[in-house]
This record gives C-alpha cells, structure tokens and sequence, in this order.
C-alpha cells in the first residue's frame, strides 16, 4: 500500500539532509565557530586578487574600477 514508500523517502530524506548537517557541524569545528563564512586566507585565486585590488584602489570591494584607476610605477 502507500506505507510501503516511506522507507524509500527516509532514505531520500536522510541522503539530502545528512550532507547539509554534516557541513554546518564541519564549518563550526574548523572555521572557529562560524558555521558560513569565508576564508580569505585559503587563497582563492584570481578572486582574492580582485578582491584586494579593489579594496586598494578604492578603498571598497563593492566600487570596482578598471586598469586605468591603478597608479603607474615610477621606475
């Protein structure tokens, strides 16, 4: 009858909602208590660099300026 599926969809739920917790418990062990955020130490590339260039130049990481607002080197 219809009880026969709800084995199936506590599996179903339990495979979707595991990897959630699981990343929640994760973030609070190794980020120091903070279960999202992000970690700029971790060195994400070409977006970091970004990220500072524009905190730099700008003083803002939310105001971007392209290549002609950073200052050329005197040599």
């Amino acid at each position: 009858m219809w009880y026969e599926i709800l084995p199936c969809v506590g599996i179903m739920v339990g495979a979707m909602t595991l990897p959630n917790m699981f990343s929640y418990v994760a973030q609070k062990v190794f980020r120091n208590g903070k279960h999202c955020c992000r970690d700029w130490e971790a060195g994400l590339g070409e977006d970091q660099k970004g990220y500072k260039r524009d905190r730099y130049i700008t003083g803002s990481e939310y105001i971007p300026r392209g290549l002609e607002s950073i200052p050329d080197l005197k040599s």
